[in-house]
């Protein structure tokens, strides 16, 4: 994969969402979806799958990720708070843990996701303990 192919251009910087953007990408075989924030610290992103059920922060609120007073991400689904700048949840059953991050670069203007450094969503799939 040459340097041009690894990076995916998302979206312009400018142009974030101040609720954050939802965008897809393949893992494998597997379409999955990620959430881009812009924070005090730049942009982030993060794999849009809660820590405690595995189901989409906005599984229940399609394209809403944030509490409305836009200081934490939130799953709609259980109110697991997440802090956006890091991704540590700060209130719900997986306090402690955080969200798992995806790698990306601003690059001429445009948020770009290293598609070099998506999890393998089968890694250790069919092995025996």
């Amino acid at each position: 994969m040459s340097e041009d192919q690894r990076w995916r251009p998302l979206i312009g910087e400018d142009e974030i969402p101040e609720g954050g953007f939802a965008f897809a990408y393949q893992a494998g075989p597997f379409t999955e979806t990620g959430i881009l924030l812009r924070t005090a610290e730049g942009v982030r992103a993060w794999r849009n799958l809660c820590r405690h059920l595995s189901v989409p922060l906005d599984h229940a609120d399609q394209g809403r990720f944030l509490t409305s007073d836009r200081r934490h991400l939130v799953c709609s689904q259980h109110g697991a708070l997440y802090r956006p700048e890091d991704g540590l949840c700060v209130a719900g059953p997986c306090r402690g843990v955080t969200l798992r991050p995806l790698q990306i670069a601003v690059r001429q203007g445009w948020v770009c996701l290293d598609t070099s450094s998506l999890p393998d969503p089968l890694a250790g799939f069919g092995t025996t303990p």
